[in-house]
């Protein structure tokens, strides 16, 4: 059986509650939405940079590229600043 919890706040520690939670939300939003993703999944660089998925984790794996993860997110994530300094310093000639 859940329980339930009620709780008591005044209305200015709620206002400044939903206000925080928006402005998270809104920060998310920017970082994995596009066209502004900041945080590309590891399918997306393999697209972007034009190889297979083999080859990421090989460059994952010896440190090459250099992937995140999230508190409490079971994916990975490139930033797309790391993305675009490996295509500079290994795909432009």
């Amino acid at each position: 059986m859940e329980s339930i919890a009620v709780l008591s706040v005044s209305a200015q520690e709620w206002n400044e509650t939903k206000a925080m939670i928006q402005g998270i939300s809104e920060m998310l939003s920017t970082l994995t939405n596009k066209p502004n993703k900041e945080l590309l999944s590891p399918k997306e660089v393999c697209t972007e940079l034009k190889f297979g998925r083999s080859t990421f984790e090989r460059l994952k794996n010896n440190g090459v590229l250099k992937v995140i993860k999230l508190p409490n997110v079971k994916k990975i994530f490139v930033e797309r600043v790391e993305m675009e300094r490996y295509r500079r310093e290994n795909l432009e000639n």
